[in-house]
């Protein structure tokens, strides 16, 4: 399989295909989808209670709303889609917790803002990830932590297939390109593990798609697992 080529998605683009996805119920099949890895990638982060969380790329807000919220001084989760931010709004609860459209790359957070950054299934479509590493060290304090699940990568047989299956363009860059790049916007990198995936699909209840053409491909998908990178400022 071939990526597709340059120039990748504006964040114009991935804003009106997360309104897509959002209004038909996408953004709850990938809540699902990506939480176990995610509460492994939390683990990791040992998230404090007087911790200040940001999440880049939140979605339907479900990793505030359902995961940390309730154990946190405060967070903000932001994301590009208005229709994602709406569902997220929408089930919010706690006081302490906002969700705002608002570009990774461009915050416009104040400096030394975020005890921690996760940031979910969201980087690889990102058009200037390295831009937004930078903006994100920018309004981590000191010692803040970086937390990233990334299931499209280069080392995941399935990613290939996702790059063609995908509406946008996204970046599958390898686990030491995903390093370089946390070095390269001002981060410490703190560790990288891949989290093999439960088998959800039975062989018999699979159907073939553009993302995983076979069962083999799938079964293969979640042995390689989501990528989790941890960071520090």
């Amino acid at each position: 399989m071939t990526s597709k080529p340059l120039p990748f998605s504006s964040a114009d683009d991935v804003a009106t295909e997360f309104d897509q996805w959002a209004q038909s119920g996408r953004g709850d099949r990938m809540a699902d989808g990506h939480r176990y890895a995610t509460e492994q990638l939390l683990e990791d982060l040992a998230i404090a209670p007087d911790s200040v969380v940001l999440d880049g790329g939140c979605g339907i807000g479900w990793v505030l709303n359902d995961l940390i919220g309730s154990r946190i001084a405060s967070g903000v989760g932001i994301d590009l889609s208005a229709e994602m931010i709406g569902i997220a709004l929408s089930r919010c609860t706690l006081p302490h917790l906002n969700f705002v459209i608002a570009d990774s790359a461009r915050t416009g957070f104040e400096s030394g803002k975020f005890s921690h950054i996760v940031s979910v299934e969201s980087l690889y479509y990102s058009p200037q990830p390295l831009e937004t590493l930078k903006e994100w060290l920018r309004i981590s304090q000191p010692g803040g932590r970086l937390g990233l699940v990334i299931d499209l990568y280069e080392n995941n047989p399935a990613s290939s297939y996702w790059i063609e299956a995908l509406s946008l363009t996204a970046h599958n860059l390898s686990v030491s390109q995903w390093r370089d790049l946390l070095l390269s916007a001002g981060w410490t990198i703190g560790g990288d593990r891949r989290v093999p995936l439960p088998v959800k699909i039975d062989p018999d209840a699979f159907t073939p798609s553009p993302y995983f053409p076979s069962y083999p491909l799938y079964q293969a998908y979640c042995d390689a697992g989501s990528l989790l990178l941890t960071a520090q400022k």
